[in-house]
């Protein structure tokens, strides 16, 4: 039985030709003509299917390109919040925002969590990107000390509860955002990792909650699947 086009060999080869052929061409485009929010959404997934594809070579290949799917959910919120950019009043924000990035480093830092990654998306978005355990262990800091969460929940993390340690953890620190600012937000990245979306007003919000102790506060480990987090007696 002969191998049919799509089995056949060299049909890898010719997928990963023409894929290049694409690209080019989208880049030789993007010279004259300008981005659109749906052309940056099909570019950005077609980065994180190719980062996984390649990634299945071995572990360490999949260890390296584990940044990608990172850099593609920052760059996707970006492109969410750019209609936000014309708002800011002469790039008074945009300042703030670079300012309030640096000290949200330094804050996390001194207490422990040191693996994060903070991206300034334009004035309007300050990310912060986490390892569940570490998102869990912020959600705690936030929260003053002895006090459960809020029972008002953000919609978008009451069916996070309870389904695993990063579904857990992003609702946690939603809950835990919501006294800092209007438009906070906490979700899962496809990495597994968790990342939390603050306004810039937001993230000084937090980094004042973070520096007001002058001794860092112990932090909560071993999440599990079933782990209900800090609100584990109210639910």
């Amino acid at each position: 039985m002969e191998p049919s086009a799509k089995t056949g060999s060299g049909h890898l080869d010719r997928l990963a030709e023409a894929t290049v052929v694409a690209a080019c061409e989208l880049a030789d485009a993007v010279e004259v003509e300008r981005w659109s929010a749906g052309a940056v959404e099909d570019a950005a997934c077609a980065l994180e299917v190719l980062a996984g594809a390649l990634g299945r070579l071995d572990p360490e290949s999949a260890d390296i390109l584990s940044v990608v799917p990172v850099a593609v959910a920052a760059l996707l919120e970006r492109t969410e919040q750019a209609h936000a950019e014309a708002a800011a009043p002469d790039g008074e924000e945009a300042g703030g925002a670079t300012v309030t990035g640096t000290e949200l480093r330094r804050a996390l830092a001194f207490h422990g969590i040191t693996r994060s990654r903070v991206h300034r998306l334009g004035p309007a978005l300050v990310t912060v990107t986490l390892a569940p355990a570490d998102a869990q262990a912020l959600a705690a800091l936030l929260l003053p000390r002895g006090a459960l969460p809020r029972r008002a929940r953000p919609v978008e993390a009451e069916e996070l509860w309870g389904g695993g340690p990063a579904r857990t953890a992003a609702a946690a620190l939603a809950e835990a955002l919501v006294p800092h600012g209007v438009g906070t937000y906490a979700r899962v990245l496809g990495s597994g990792q968790v990342s939390a979306g603050l306004t810039p007003q937001a993230a000084r919000s937090v980094v004042a909650a973070l520096t007001s102790s002058s001794a860092p506060r112990p932090r909560r480990r071993g999440l599990g699947p079933g782990y209900m987090g800090l609100n584990s007696g109210g639910r």
